[in-house]
């Protein structure tokens, strides 16, 4: 499976009799924005949003300047009923909005094992599935998109989110002739952050409480994007769509400017740190001191790449700061996107699923994993608070390793208790945990027996 492109998705959705039906599951930021720009796309509406927040979901239509009719339902069938009478549908029940008539199902609730039964119900009723809640993909998107394609529809990740536009950028590079040596993301990451709390999350971002308060910002996702989680989370998902692995576990992480990441995210043997190309990588914009880089790429995307040409080369090197930056011999280039924005984007993979079965980054195989390790020293009996907590972080590492080395699924440890003491920085194996039951489980263990 392949990445889908844009060229021409507004003429095809300008086109079409009638739009796009679009159910979002989850109306929290990221559904929300998603849902106030397809609102504003021709070719594409918004007919149902599923929150366990009914007030939420109707703010969301509210937010995206929806008029006319808004109908509660809590079946498959009333949310169908109600859609094709004209009406928009609000419901407390993902599952049921997963099995509705509609084009495309956008999974945006954050949840790791709602996210799996909302994109398995919806795969197996024949609906497209854009996917954003990354940790489920980390767990079981090959499994989802092997599905996917049994029942001929797309499972994919979200344009505007960074695993997609990682993917993007790795095709672009690969299209014209580039070998990547590494890709990845930006990030705000400090080594020292790797143990943080949500209790302290939001001094270290920065924000006051009443900004806190006004837009209702999660500690605990906030968390997660600090101490290393979501970082190992999005460049897993990038590794299992493109073929890539980490170098070393948990990535190399140093903090760079613009102009250093090509020199860095090279080779040894070229003066580089990395054992060699294929890699995940991510750099960081701030220093350990809070003090941050001349240019702030920490929402960007990257590819460093080589060129075999040596006229390629050679033409690259002469236009260096020209929007990229070349190594200082000249053989490895960093191309960035500076920016992402999530749910504005996202239209994007709506359309090309909708009209092209078309993913927009997929997974093709398991090449990573995310695994869990302590924040502190843990006791037998401590219950695993899962991502942006207080127990445990996420680091990726290669599947191969984690898989002989019988370390846990990261999204698999919310929950579970501990059967042995751990250390900090302790990578927390199946031998160390009981697991609580949850489909997400099921469906990585046995697809062929998992059951909603």
């Amino acid at each position: 499976m392949v990445s889908g492109g844009m060229f021409n998705l507004p003429a095809e959705l300008g086109a079409l009799d009638s739009p796009v039906r679009v159910g979002i599951i989850g109306a929290g930021f990221f559904g929300t924005k998603l849902a106030d720009q397809i609102e504003s796309t021709t070719g594409m509406t918004v007919s149902g949003v599923a929150d366990i927040d009914l007030e939420t979901a109707r703010a969301t239509y509210d937010e995206a300047g929806v008029d006319g009719p808004i109908a509660e339902a809590s079946s498959a069938e009333g949310i169908t009923r109600a859609i094709d009478g004209g009406d928009r549908v609000l419901t407390r029940d993902g599952l049921a909005l997963a099995g509705a008539d509609l084009d495309v199902i956008v999974e945006a609730t954050g949840v790791p094992d709602a996210g799996a039964r909302h994109a398995y119900r919806a795969i197996t009723e024949g609906t497209h599935v854009v996917n954003v809640t990354v940790e489920t993909d980390t767990v079981v998107g090959p499994e989802l998109a092997s599905l996917a394609e049994d029942y001929e529809v797309t499972y994919s990740l979200a344009y505007g989110d960074q695993p997609a536009l990682m993917v993007e950028l790795c095709d672009w590079a690969r299209t014209i002739g580039l070998d990547i040596v590494a890709a990845g993301r930006g990030s705000m990451y400090v080594d020292d952050y790797r143990f943080g709390t949500p209790d302290t999350v939001f001094e270290r971002f920065g924000y006051d409480q009443e900004f806190v308060e006004r837009y209702g910002l999660n500690p605990r996702m906030y968390n997660s994007f600090l101490d290393g989680t979501k970082i190992a989370v999005e460049c897993c998902a990038l590794a299992n769509a493109d073929g890539l692995q980490p170098d070393v576990p948990g990535m190399h992480l140093p903090t760079l400017e613009a102009e250093e990441i090509p020199g860095t995210f090279r080779p040894d043997a070229a003066g580089g740190i990395l054992d060699g190309p294929g890699v995940v990588e991510t750099f960081s914009s701030r220093y350990p001191d809070g003090s941050t880089t001349e240019t702030d790429l920490s929402s960007s995307v990257f590819v460093v790449t080589s060129a075999p040409n040596p006229a390629v080369r050679s033409y690259l090197d002469q236009n260096d700061g020209r929007g990229y930056h070349v190594s200082d011999d000249g053989d490895y280039t960093v191309f960035y996107r500076p920016f992402h924005i999530p749910g504005v984007e996202t239209p994007v993979s709506v359309a090309a699923a909708a009209l092209r079965n078309r993913p927009t980054g997929a997974p093709q195989d398991r090449y990573a994993e995310v695994v869990g390790a302590a924040k502190t020293d843990l006791e037998p009996g401590t219950e695993l608070d899962g991502g942006g907590g207080y127990t445990v972080y996420g680091s990726i590492e290669t599947a191969d390793r984690a898989h002989g080395r019988r370390h846990v699924p990261f999204e698999l440890l919310e929950g579970a208790v501990l059967t042995s003491p751990i250390d900090r920085d302790e990578v927390i194996t199946y031998d160390d945990v009981e697991l609580e039951d949850s489909f997400i489980r099921d469906l990585r263990m046995d697809p062929a027996s998992a059951a909603l």
